[in-house]
């Protein structure tokens, strides 16, 4: 029986996610953003579109990446995504305190937190195992 492998359905799951975030953002933004109470414009839809590029490279990275062995490189992938994730959690967080978005962020806002901490543990656990830093190799 294979071992649960953590790593492989967290990657898998947020590369599906990023995928579809992907199709959202660049097909239809006036729903994403009406969705949040963002107003409609062009330079809204400009900027979604280019946040969905952003997804799309992601997910790509992700899956492929699903099967990557421990290595610094999973490392660094793992460690990227959580500080994306957190970096997400503070910007809909700082959005929403200042009126720009509405109470629909939050939903976002649990999801990022949860893969935010899921990665940041897969990176910090195997840092543990290694006893090593992987700043320190970089």
């Amino acid at each position: 029986m294979k071992a649960f492998n953590f790593y492989k359905i967290l990657t898998s799951f947020t590369a599906i996610l990023c995928c579809y975030l992907f199709f959202l953002l660049c097909l239809f933004p006036q729903s994403f953003l009406s969705d949040l109470g963002i107003e409609a414009s062009e330079a809204a839809y400009f900027i979604s579109r280019r946040a969905g590029m952003l997804m799309l490279g992601i997910s790509v990275l992700l899956f492929f990446a699903r099967n990557v062995p421990h290595s610094q490189a999973r490392q660094a992938i793992a460690l990227s995504i959580s500080v994306t994730m957190f970096g997400l959690i503070i910007a809909g967080s700082y959005e929403f305190l200042r009126g720009y978005v509405n109470s629909a962020i939050f939903g976002p806002i649990v999801i990022e937190s949860i893969l935010a901490a899921s990665f940041f543990y897969i990176w910090f656990s195997n840092h543990k195992k290694s006893g090593r830093i992987l700043l320190e190799n970089g």
